[in-house]
């Protein structure tokens, strides 16, 4: 899946300083690179793309390593880094390549599908609601991931979006709204 080689790093003292911070970042990345991907995969829609942003997010998780503080705040501190970059690399590519469209998306499916025609039909929903998905403004996509699918509370979404709770209230409001008109486009919804 994704692995970043980060070597020895140049700063001046020796590596063994280094292996304490070294053994927090390895557990950091075995247990946040999963939910991380799969979430910056939803916010881009491209697994390339998702993979450049993950593996960059743990970059700059890894070089202020020594910024965080507080480890129960650990996955509010990753998700922000991770937003923020993939918002970036979203700015970057816009009138590089648009989001959507008809191009065929292959996702890998679990081997416990029933058959053929489930996942045919599995695959089709999964791109309908990915499509509505992409369509949705970045601050409506971001808090509707975080809090329907990464089942976080709005208290924790507005921290890692920067805002109060009851913005966060409204904006998923806002999102989950703009969300069923574009399902329904889809046909999903009536």
């Amino acid at each position: 899946m994704l692995s970043i080689g980060l070597g020895r790093v140049a700063t001046g003292s020796p590596a063994v300083s280094l292996a304490p911070e070294r053994a927090a970042f390895d557990r950091l990345f075995e247990e946040f690179s999963s939910p991380i991907f799969n979430y910056v995969l939803r916010m881009v829609g491209d697994a390339d793309r998702a993979a450049d942003i993950t593996q960059d997010t743990f970059i700059k998780a890894y070089r202020k390593l020594d910024t965080l503080t507080d480890e129960t705040s650990t996955r509010a501190w990753l998700y922000r880094i991770a937003t923020n970059t993939a918002i970036d690399e979203m700015r970057r590519r816009r009138w590089v390549s648009p989001m959507g469209g008809d191009e065929e998306r292959h996702h890998e499916r679990p081997d416990e599908r029933p058959g053929p025609e489930a996942q045919v039909i599995g695959g089709m929903l999964d791109e309908r609601i990915q499509r509505a998905l992409l369509q949705l403004r970045p601050n409506h996509r971001q808090c509707l991931i975080l809090s329907d699918l990464e089942d976080m509370s709005a208290q924790q979404v507005g921290e890692l979006m920067g805002l109060s709770y009851g913005a966060v209230r409204t904006l998923l409001c806002r999102a989950r709204g703009e969300m069923r008109r574009h399902l329904a486009v889809e046909g999903l919804v009536r």
